[in-house]
């Protein structure tokens, strides 16, 4: 546990509050956790949940803490760090959340930049199957990084890469459970024309997609040994696989993370 560190956590409507369920009295103790939103009601249920400090303003975050933790979408940044910013002294430092926004335009907003670590997580923090990818700033060292890790590691895995990959990693895994879902859909809507009841269908394509994910994850062999594995020469797989890639199905995947990086581009420059 950081037993000597205090955390303000700037939003806590999505993954500001899932990270803060994760670490209260786990990572940090939940007195040495402080909290803001616009939504009030947020707060109070949090504060009442976990035990954890409520600020009435940013400002007030800022004095009591260590880091700040910006839980905050792109488009609030530029109204949240001027406000940080008024009140940051050395050694407090930042993490980020994000998307697109690169650690160099967040250091922007600070007569001397301190330690900024950019992360990009996805949902599955909210069943501490996430995989976050952090990337520091200018002025953030190792002991910044491990910290931030620690703060994730809580609700998934970690992974620290080059700020250049971080608006793929936004198109693949940011974005990534959505078309997960999308697949799981499909699949399933596809049972039910073959026949299968809604329910049975749902549950098969959500525990099909689990399981091979979980034999993935565990093996770390490439994806084409499963495929591989399942498919026999002249089967029924065999006759699925060719219907798949007939429909485009690789060449529509990349066009969508090809779609997602560029946009994540143009969110660091609409801030």
């Amino acid at each position: 546990m950081v037993k000597d560190m205090r955390l303000g956590v700037i939003g806590v409507g999505k993954m500001g509050g899932i990270i803060v369920r994760s670490i209260a009295d786990r990572l940090f103790p939940a007195e040495q956790i402080w909290i803001s939103d616009i939504d009030e009601d947020l707060v109070t249920q949090l504060c009442s949940e976990k035990g954890v400090n409520s600020s009435n303003d940013i400002s007030d975050l800022v004095k009591q803490t260590d880091v700040i933790f910006c839980a905050v979408p792109p488009v609030a940044i530029p109204h949240i760090l001027p406000q940080v910013a008024r009140e940051l002294t050395t050694p407090q430092w930042i993490i980020s959340i994000a998307a697109g926004v690169r650690t160099e335009s967040l250091e922007t907003f600070f007569e001397i930049p301190p330690p900024v670590v950019r992360v990009m997580p996805n949902l599955a923090a909210s069943v501490q199957a996430a995989i976050s990818v952090l990337t520091p700033g200018s002025a953030a060292n190792e002991e910044h990084l491990n910290i931030a890790q620690q703060i994730f590691n809580t609700c998934g895995t970690t992974l620290i890469m080059d700020e250049r990959h971080l608006n793929a990693v936004t198109a693949v895994s940011g974005s990534g459970p959505a078309y997960v879902a999308l697949f799981i859909e499909a699949l399933a809507d596809a049972g039910v024309y073959a026949g299968l009841a809604r329910k049975d269908a749902q549950t098969l394509a959500t525990h099909t997609v689990l399981g091979a994910a979980t034999l993935l994850a565990q093996s770390e062999e490439h994806p084409s040994v499963l495929k591989n594995r399942v498919t026999t020469p002249g089967g029924t797989t065999a006759a699925g696989l060719h219907a798949l890639e007939q429909g485009g199905i690789r060449a529509t995947l990349t066009e969508a993370i090809i779609a997602v990086t560029e946009r994540a581009k143009l969110l660091d420059t609409e801030k």
